[in-house]
């Protein structure tokens, strides 16, 4: 009683303060555990909040991965039970023929008895079947021998260009961002952009003869890492900026496109647009790698390494890297940045040493008869005996510089009355 009246307190009642402050502290701890596994959990709605910091690049990676490797692994499944199937098909005929082989008289029975209508022929369209007549119309939809098909053709590219140019816009923002479908307008017109792609993308797989093939074709792989992304995008109310830059791998086919348009004629031209699309297309896919892992960071370091680059800098940074000039301005900062820089310039050390000098030696160069035929004003039969000429040391491979055509004969002929006269 003394204790209490004191303000001390007995043994009971400090136990009792103790276990309820590591209770305190132990729910305390379990609040903070929980608040930050709320940090980690997968939204699977899109009415999570976009701003409290969370990153969700993986969940974009994680559809472009699933699409191709589910695709890929649904290819390969059919093929062998495809393959299954056959041979077993194959040792049930073999069977039967060894069984008429063995049982000469049922097969003779079996030949003699009268047959139906139906079991004579069989019907043509019943062997062709639906799947052959969809793939037939979408070989001739995507086919550039038609007019549809070279309208598709084109339309896909200015679209892919559109597309390009979009990510270039939004390579100005940060790598993640938070963006509100029915409010971003560079997002509506990439979503349309994209649903258009994946309607292409389905022609093109309809009409592949070989769709393992097709699946692992560089335009098939631009579209697994572009496509999906955008959709996921709409879900989340955010933006991962990611390999979009795949896009420019696209300008590949520039030469053929200009070719549908009967812009480029002759074999040198050609050449030359084909060689300044990969020169250009592998440059600015290379600039967009280096610009996605220096803005993000590497991963085991908690993305804490990276570094502020604009996307045109990181196109500077590629170019001055395949020229071998170095001026060290720009570099890279981050792990998988400097390991990509390795391999990369390697192979564009050679391109460029191979395809810029190539590409000015086509520019400088004019063949002699080069061009278009300019009618110029002068003697006629002077032309035309020029023109003999040279048709008859190329007819009889000889010179010619003493032989008189008919039209000269004829003025010596006129000079020579009109002097008598």
């Amino acid at each position: 009683m003394l204790a209490e009246t004191d303000g001390t307190v007995p043994h009971g009642s400090d136990s009792s303060m103790r276990t309820s402050n590591i209770n305190n502290n132990i729910n305390r701890n379990s609040s903070i555990l929980i608040s930050k596994m709320e940090d980690v959990v997968i939204p699977f709605s899109s009415e999570v909040p976009c701003d409290n910091g969370q990153l969700m690049w993986w969940a974009f990676l994680a559809s472009s991965m699933v699409t191709f490797f589910g695709g890929l692994f649904i290819i390969l499944l059919w093929r062998t039970l495809k393959y299954l199937w056959t041979v077993c098909c194959q040792c049930n005929i073999k069977n039967k023929e060894a069984q008429k082989v063995n049982n000469p008289a049922n097969n003779q029975a079996a030949d003699r008895a009268p047959k139906g209508p139906d079991e004579k022929e069989e019907a043509p369209a019943s062997e062709v079947g639906w799947m052959t007549s969809v793939k037939d119309w979408a070989g001739v939809m995507i086919s550039a021998q038609t007019l549809t098909g070279r309208v598709l053709v084109v339309l896909v590219f200015a679209l892919s260009i559109g597309a390009l140019v979009i990510y270039f816009i939004d390579s100005s923002d940060p790598i993640e961002t938070c963006k509100n479908f029915y409010n971003d307008f560079t997002l509506q017109i990439d979503m349309a952009f994209n649903v258009f792609f994946l309607l292409y993308f389905g022609l093109r797989f309809i009409a592949a003869s070989d769709k393992l093939w097709f699946w692992l074709e560089v335009n098939s792989v631009v579209d697994f890492f572009t496509v999906p992304p955008v959709f996921v995008s709409v879900y989340l109310n955010r933006s991962w900026i990611g390999l979009r830059f795949l896009r420019a791998l696209r300008l590949i086919q520039f030469s053929e496109i200009l070719q549908f348009l009967n812009i480029l004629k002759t074999s040198n031209s050609i050449k030359l647009v084909n060689l300044c699309s990969i020169f250009i297309s592998t440059w600015l896919t290379a600039a967009g790698f280096i610009h996605l892992v220096e803005n993000s960071g590497d991963p085991w370091e908690n993305f804490q390494n990276s570094q502020s680059l604009s996307y045109w800098e990181c196109v500077y940074l590629l170019m001055v890297t395949m020229s071998t000039v170095g001026y060290g301005d720009v570099y890279a900062k981050t792990t998988l940045g400097r390991l990509f820089m390795v391999f990369f310039i390697l192979g564009g050390l050679a391109m460029f040493a191979s395809y810029v000098p190539e590409i000015i030696e086509l520019i400088g160069n004019r063949k002699k008869y080069g061009g278009s035929y300019s009618a110029v004003n002068g003697r006629k039969p002077c032309l035309l005996a020029t023109c003999q000429k040279l048709l008859l040391s190329s007819l009889i491979g000889r010179n010619t510089e003493g032989v008189i055509t008919r039209h000269e004969a004829e003025s010596k002929l006129k000079s020579r009355q009109g002097v008598v006269v």
